[in-house]
Order: structure tokens, then C-alpha cells, then sequence
């Protein structure tokens, strides 16, 4: 049976925040719907986001079940319908959730105007597996991807815009079951709200190998600086509560589950066995100048708890902590700059005994895998998947990006993480067993 629900709650706002629609009038010759993007998905529900402009119309979502992505989405019978009025309190965008779902099935959508049948955007995607299967699966990484934007007498033009479609044709061809997107998904330099609502709205019009990619690839998003607010940003940066609308208006991400009060994006999911923890690494974080001492913070108290507790009720054998700044590679932005907040995190782990952490991150504008050695007694190497540059130039593995394989069917599960260039040639790998992220039971076993 397939199910639906509709209407995703978006957030109030203020007259004075509604965006500038002129913009939607310049866009609809090139694209009357903007999207669809495939959001969270489950192994029985699956998250649509679209977005047609201001309109008093519905948009619908037609769906079904089908034998393979290759079949022709043109010839399917669709069984689920959902119609969904667009709402000024999300600037118009739509998030549709269908619900009753079958695991690892694969199926095809659409996305239609109630007002004008021949405006259609297709788009398939495949559940993931059951929750209590142990899996096998495949993770894509990229960021730092996105287009420079800036806005000039009320209106947002691109200044730089380089779509790389080789790059993103090899990460399709990959053939990940879902991709993490992972900060400077845009970059806008700005908390504005209706600046940075453009600059999605134009990066997802124009930048078509990303399109194409998010309406077939689950994909989750976090932010960094540049689609947070201006270079290095953190938690002084004026206007952070709208830049926090925008990104909850323009992602499908999943919902915090228990307390959402703290402020942030940050979430988790799982799939296939394994939990992810999106986390926020600018909305709550202390300035990078600001003096090492236990006062300087990085996610903030409330998230670290959140952390710490969702850490400790995960029985995954891999808990994948995603945020764009990298744990080392960084000088001048990321953890490297806060030794007690890093210290801290790592001395909760081994207080309770937390296995299997794995980082992943963005930001410098190059690809590796890297091997940290334990920062406190009793600890393990963690591993770090760094994927930047899909779309941004680097010195190295130019426009590439990084996937990671999940094994749970084995033993002892094992993850192996693979970094491309953008010729799509292999040029790091490395596996992980499960086993060797485990906390000792005492110094010097």
C-alpha cells in the first residue's frame, strides 16, 4: 500500500521577510517548477521537496512503484496522489512525504502543476533497507560545490558559476544509495533572507548536473560558512535566525527527534545499520580568534549533550559524524583550533564506551582520507573522509569527490572510503573495520 501525507509545517514569517518574487518571474521561462530534490528517505518513507513561485494553485505529487530507475518514467501508472497548496509561512516551497512504503524498492515520481498539465518534473528513488537488515550500501560525498552569489540593489545575480558536469556524471555513475552534501552548497556571504533563498533558487535552476542528481539521490545536507553567512562565520554573525529558515526551507532533512528548542540543524537518521549526526558546526560556535580555553566552544553545550546522548543510544556499529569544517586539515577554520572542545567530545566518548565514530567533512577544497591518532587515553584512531571541491578549484584532486561502502553482513563490519578526482580515476582508498574503533578498557591494552 502507498500512502501520503502533505503539508510539512514551514516556519511564520514576518511581512518584512517575505522575498523579492521577481525573481521567480525571471526563472519560470527556464523552469516553472524548481526541484524536485529527494530528501530523507527511510525504509518506509520518503521526503519531495519542489518549489513553482507564489501561486494560490496546488502543486501534486504523483508516485509509484516501478521495476528499475532505467524504466520510462513517461509510461508509468501512477498510483499515489497528493495535491499541496504552497504557503507563504515557507515561501511557497512544498515538502511532500509519502508514507507506506516498502524497503529497498525502487520507485518513480512526479512533480505537476494543478494549473498547467504539461509542466511536469520526473524524478525516481529507492527506499532504503529495512531497519533491522544488516546492509550493504553506498554513500556519496561532495561539497564546496555551489555558485558565489551577491545581491546589489535588492537583487541576487551570479558572480561565479562553475557546474562541473563530468564531476557530478561520476558521482551518478557511482551509483550511491544516498549523498551527503556538506556545506558551501551556495556561496552567498550573507545571513539575508531573501538573498539566500535566490541564490538556491538560481544554483538549483542553473546548475543542472546538481539537479539531476538530487532528483534521483537521497541527499542530506549541512551547511558551512559561505551558505551560512560570511567567510568563517560563527555564532556572532547577525541575521543567523533567518539564514536557519532558509536552509530548513530549502532541505528535506529529517526532523530532530525529542527536544528541538536549541536552535540549529543539527539531526540524525540512519540507514542501512548505520547512524548518521548531522551536525552544526557554525550556528552555536565560538569565533576561531577567540582565546583556547574550556569557555570556547564548537557545537555549543546543548548539541554536545545532544550529541553525546544520541552517541550513546546508537547500537550501530559506525556512527558518522557529518559537519562541512574538517577535524585537522584546517589551519584557519575547523577543530584544529579548539583543542578543549575536541579533548572534551573525545574524553565523553571513552567515558561511555562509544564505538565506531567515523568523521566526514568538506571545506578545504581537496579529497583525502585521513587517520587521527587518539587525542586522549584510552581513545582510537578515528578516520576522516574529507570530500571538497566538487565544483570549487583545488590543488588537488580538482572537482572530486568521496564515497564510502558499508558492509554489515560481515563479522566484523567494515567500511571502505574512496576519494575520486573529477577524471572520475580512484586515488585514495582505505577500510575500516568496525573492530578497530572501540574503546580500550584500560591504558596500554
Amino acid at each position: 500500500m502507498l500512502a501520503v501525507f502533505s503539508s510539512l509545517g514551514g516556519a511564520t514569517l514576518a511581512a518584512a521577510q517575505e522575498a523579492d518574487y521577481k525573481l521567480y518571474d525571471e526563472i519560470e521561462p527556464k523552469r516553472k517548477i524548481v526541484g524536485p530534490l529527494v530528501g530523507h528517505v527511510t525504509d518506509t518513507t520518503a521526503r519531495i521537496w519542489a518549489y513553482a513561485g507564489p501561486r494560490s494553485t496546488p502543486l501534486i505529487l504523483e508516485a509509484a512503484a516501478i521495476e528499475s530507475a532505467t524504466d520510462d518514467l513517461l509510461a508509468v501508472r501512477y498510483r499515489a496522489r497528493l495535491e499541496q497548496t504552497p504557503e507563504a509561512a515557507s515561501h511557497h516551497a512544498v515538502e511532500f512525504e509519502l508514507t507506506g512504503l516498502a524497503p529497498e524498492t525502487t520507485y518513480a515520481f512526479a512533480v505537476r502543476l494543478a494549473d498547467d498539465a504539461e509542466t511536469v518534473e520526473p524524478g525516481t528513488f529507492t527506499t532504503a533497507p529495512a531497519a533491522d537488515a544488516k546492509a550493504k550500501f553506498r554513500m556519496a560525498v561532495s561539497s564546496c560545490f555551489g555558485g558565489a552569489y551577491r545581491r546589489e540593489n535588492g537583487h541576487t545575480k551570479e558572480v561565479r558559476g562553475e557546474y562541473h558536469a563530468d564531476s557530478w556524471q561520476h558521482l551518478a555513475n557511482a551509483r550511491p544509495d544516498l549523498q551527503l552534501i556538506i556545506g558551501d552548497n551556495v556561496y552567498a556571504d550573507s545571513t539575508d533572507y531573501n538573498h539566500l533563498w535566490d541564490a538556491y533558487t538560481l544554483e538549483r535552476v542553473n546548475n543542472h548536473p546538481f539537479s539531476e542528481a538530487v532528483r534521483t539521490i537521497p541527499t542530506y545536507a549541512v551547511w558551512d560558512d559561505h551558505d551560512y553567512g560570511p567567510n568563517n562565520s560563527d555564532r556572532t554573525a547577525k541575521g543567523k535566525e533567518d539564514s536557519l529558515r532558509v536552509f530548513n526551507e530549502v532541505f528535506a532533512n529529517p526532523p530532530r527527534p525529542g527536544d528541538d528548542k536549541t536552535p540549529g540543524i543539527f539531526t540524525t537518521f540512519t540507514w542501512g545499520g548505520v547512524d548518521f549526526f548531522l551536525l552544526d558546526g557554525r550556528y552555536h560556535r565560538s569565533p576561531n580568534i577567540t582565546k583556547d580555553t574550556p569557555d570556547k566552544v564548537f557545537l555549543g553545550e546543548e548539541q554536545m549533550d545532544w550529541l553525546i546522548e544520541s552517541l550513546r543510544a546508537s547500537k550501530a556499529p559506525f556512527k558518522v559524524l557529518v559537519c562541512g569544517s574538517t577535524w585537522m586539515a584546517s589551519g584557519s577554520d575547523g577543530w584544529r583550533l579548539f583543542d578543549h572542545e575536541r579533548r572534551r567530545l573525545w574524553k565523553r566518548i571513552v567515558e561511555h564506551k562509544i564505538g565506531g565514530v567515523v568523521y566526514v567533512s568538506g571545506d578545504v577544497h581537496r579529497c583525502d582520507v585521513q587517520w587521527h591518532p587518539p587525542e586522549v587515553g584510552r581513545a582510537y584512531f578515528m578516520p576522516e573522509i574529507i570530500s571538497s571541491g566538487l565544483g570549487s578549484h583545488g590543488r588537488y584532486d580538482r572537482m572530486g569527490f568521496a564515497v564510502a561502502d558499508f558492509d554489515l553482513t560481515q563479522a566484523d563490519p567494515v567500511m571502505t572510503a574512496r576519494v575520486f578526482d573529477g577524471t572520475g580515476t580512484e586515488t585514495v582508498m582505505r577500510r575500516v573495520l568496525a573492530s578497530e574503533l572501540q574503546v580500550r578498557e584500560y591504558e596500554g591494552d
